[in-house]
């Protein structure tokens, strides 16, 4: 019995949209919204070889129609790891998000180019939403501290920074 690559493509990708839809479910756990992003990055790179596999088969129009179907999971995974990378407010919940883009850049879909594109649209630094909130906190504390004020005294303010 052949195995209908096409069709094998078209069910994994079914399967991986409604994994997506879970992943950005805030009502879940994050854990469990972490398991199902990656359980999209697995189910789309299954699609992805049987519609290799059927590329023979297939015609140009159904290959770039899975084609817009990765790249919009892509840009729809991408934007959530952004957004909670960027807005999230303890370590614990900052701990998910990394973890789930190191997953998926072990499984070989590194998204951190697109996640560094999209945080300045958030009004963030691409490089600082990486670290913790407690290092993003403690690095603001430091150079608030070192910054002069208006209203601080200038001769204090010379030497501090004399020094």
């Amino acid at each position: 019995m052949t195995t209908d690559h096409r069709a094998e493509a078209e069910r994994l990708l079914a399967s991986a949209d409604t994994s997506i839809a879970a992943a950005l479910e805030k009502t879940l756990p994050l854990e469990d919204q972490q398991h199902a992003a990656i359980l999209t990055g697995i189910l789309t790179n299954r699609a992805l070889g049987h519609a290799m596999l059927a590329q023979g088969q297939e015609s140009t129009a159904d290959t770039s129609a899975l084609r817009a179907a990765l790249i919009t999971w892509r840009n729809i995974v991408s934007h959530a790891v952004a957004w909670n990378l960027s807005f999230s407010e303890t370590d614990e919940q900052h701990e998910q998000w990394a973890e789930l883009a190191h997953q998926l850049k072990q499984a070989g879909l590194d998204i951190t180019a697109d996640v560094d594109a999209i945080t300045p649209q958030f009004g963030k630094d691409a490089r600082a939403v990486w670290k913790p909130p407690t290092v993003r906190r403690e690095e603001h504390a430091r150079w608030c501290a070192e910054m002069p004020t208006p209203w601080s005294d200038q001769t204090a303010t010379q030497d501090t920074t004399e020094q």
